[in-house]
């Protein structure tokens, strides 16, 4: 027998809006819906009930007060687990895992199978703390319209039923707006990854009050440890992430030299800590009197730099590089061959004003020309009152 995927949709639909709504509890217990199965014999043509009867089952959850873990986030668990089929997770002991990695409070799990114009189906409640069923429903009957309004009735009865051995334990919630970010307390004791903006722990060792060091992780940002003070019943919020920067562009005006800009590509050996650079800054310099003619310059560079003190994430960042370049120099008099300067440059010290997208910087340049070939500035320090300065700002 086949039904239209359309009827049953839009029955479920208005049989879940029918469901009584339980009472909000402080802390809404996280759930997370499984896709129910379809073990039907092969040929049966019924795998598009997989997700009806899964969405009837998240719609019924919802209606009680729990709050979903969306899709997305309990199949990226079971990628990363590297064991996990995430389209397919067949043993307790495998959603259960999943469940703890995401947080959830309950885990629901099910199958269905079609044959001879009957279904079977069976759906399960996981207390997942205590890795223990707690609720069920199972039953078969005629698969028609009918089958939806009975299912309707089970689910209105499966969730209110569910009884956890955690209830009443006290739980430590963690919030953070990283999605994804695995938090780890004192000793190592991993209590899983935020989702839905938070992750929750019984307090099971550690007495409310206690304070400790929270390490935090995820894939793309800076590992960073925040000392919390641990407190039941009340959220404890968790600071951003920074992100993790392989690559930076930073644009500059150097004082003296303001017709012109410089670009400089940054390479991080070691990310936002330890970088390789390459950079030009092309620049006019106009005619002294209305009698002489301009000068173009053309100055490359590379090096070495990094930042000293100050951790990724801090407003305020001190930075040391290094290097040697060399500045061409063509008259716009003619008769005149192009200059080369080359130097060394010895420190660039550069004091960052960091935002999390951008940083401004405002840095002194220690250059010294090598007076070698045929060059125009001579051997000597490169200076105008004091060091070469620039301003600019970079892009990550």
């Amino acid at each position: 027998m086949k039904l239209s995927t359309s009827i049953p949709l839009l029955f479920m639909l208005f049989a879940v809006a029918a469901l009584p709504v339980s009472a909000q509890q402080q802390t809404p217990l996280v759930c997370l819906v499984y896709t129910i199965q379809d073990l039907s014999p092969p040929g049966s043509d019924t795998g598009a009930y997989e997700q009806t009867l899964t969405d009837a089952v998240s719609a019924a959850a919802g209606a009680h007060g729990y709050k979903l873990v969306p899709a997305s986030a309990w199949r990226d668990a079971a990628a990363a687990s590297q064991s996990l089929d995430p389209s397919r997770i067949a043993t307790q002991a495998a959603s259960l895992a999943v469940a703890r990695a995401v947080s959830a409070d309950v885990a629901v799990t099910g199958s269905f199978v079609v044959e001879n114009d009957q279904i079977y189906y069976s759906i399960q409640c996981w207390d997942v703390a205590a890795g223990k069923l707690a609720a069920g429903i199972q039953d078969t009957t005629p698969f028609n319209l009918a089958f939806f309004s009975q299912l309707d009735e089970s689910l209105t009865t499966l969730f209110p039923s569910v009884r956890l051995e955690t209830n009443t334990s006290p739980r430590l919630v963690f919030t953070s707006p990283d999605e994804g970010m695995e938090v780890i307390l004192s000793g190592d004791v991993d209590i899983g990854q935020i989702s839905g903006g938070r992750v929750s722990w019984p307090v099971t060792e550690m007495p409310p009050g206690t304070k400790i060091v929270v390490e935090k992780r995820k894939t793309g940002f800076h590992t960073d440890r925040q000392t919390v003070t641990l407190v039941t019943g009340k959220e404890i919020p968790l600071t951003r992430l920074t992100p993790l920067h392989t690559t930076s562009v930073e644009l500059s005006e150097t004082v003296g030299q303001l017709l012109g800009v410089g670009a400089t590509l940054r390479a991080y050996a070691i990310p936002d800590w330890l970088y390789f650079y390459a950079g030009a800054y092309p620049w006019i310099q106009p005619p002294a009197t209305v009698a002489l003619r301009a000068a173009f310059h053309f100055d490359n560079q590379l090096g070495l730099g990094g930042y000293l003190f100050f951790s990724p994430g801090s407003w305020f960042r001190i930075g040391l590089a290094g290097g040697a370049g060399v500045i061409f120099t063509a008259m716009s008099t003619p008769g005149f061959p192009v200059y080369a300067d080359f130097y060394v440059d010895v420190a660039r010290l550069s004091l960052e004003f960091d935002l999390p997208r951008v940083a401004f910087f405002l840095r002194p340049e220690f250059k010294y020309t090598l007076g070698l070939g045929t060059n125009l500035l001579g051997k000597g320090w490169l200076m105008s009152n004091g060091p070469v300065v620039s301003l600019g700002i970079v892009l990550r």
